[in-house]
């Protein structure tokens, strides 16, 4: 699926220039962040459980596939003060999208299955 469109018809391009990006949305990434003390709730293939805004009547199953190994600071687009100057373990959960619901970007709520409360993208 191109999930992004570079150039448009009618446009010159240089040899070697890209004209769309395509990307397999079969599965789907989501990156969560965990704080220290969450972390040791936090498990390689643990089950996820992922909401979004516009299905909110349904979620999605998804699967921890990636947990980081340094601590980093709570990216910027987490909104309060009190959590942009933590340090958190960044968490990647695999999200099978069979039917393709799910897009880039779009924000996105994850659980996981023992209650951590976790900090999401």
């Amino acid at each position: 699926m191109a999930t992004r469109k570079l150039a448009e018809a009618g446009e010159l391009v240089g040899v070697g220039s890209g004209l769309y990006i395509v990307s397999d949305l079969s599965t789907v990434h989501l990156t969560i962040y965990v704080s220290e003390t969450e972390l040791g709730n936090v498990s390689i293939g643990q089950e996820a459980k992922v909401t979004i805004d516009s299905h909110d009547d349904r979620s999605f199953p998804g699967r921890v596939s990636y947990i980081s190994q340094e601590a980093e600071f709570t990216p910027k687009n987490v909104q309060t003060k009190d959590e942009r100057v933590k340090l958190v373990y960044g968490v990647k959960i695999d999200i099978p999208n069979p039917e393709g619901i799910l897009k880039p970007g779009i924000p996105a709520d994850a659980a996981l299955l023992n209650g951590a409360a976790l900090l999401t993208k």
